[in-house]
């Protein structure tokens, strides 16, 4: 059995798991991005009569949802990693 054969065996048995972990990690790519390109889009900025603050203040939430999916992913990396932990017992 080669390496290849073993991952995805491993990922058929743990589809579910594997699934949300997935799943976290796309959502969290996609706020962000989604977020952080209102700064740039011209029609928005056309609107506004303000760009400059706009802009400022689309930057700190930018950072905050950016430290927020930081948290999100370290969640769902900490619970990807019990659920490992509980198919395969570790002994030292």
């Amino acid at each position: 059995m080669n390496l290849l054969n073993m991952t995805v065996r491993n990922v058929q048995r743990n589809f579910r798991v594997y699934t949300i972990y997935l799943f976290a990690m796309m959502t969290g790519v996609m706020v962000h991005f989604t977020f952080s390109s209102l700064m740039y889009n011209q029609d928005i900025l056309d609107v506004l009569n303000n760009k400059e603050s706009f802009q400022t203040g689309v930057s700190i939430a930018s950072v905050v949802i950016f430290l927020f999916i930081i948290f999100f992913i370290l969640y769902a990396n900490s619970f990807f990693m019990k659920q490992r932990k509980r198919r395969i017992p570790i002994k030292l």
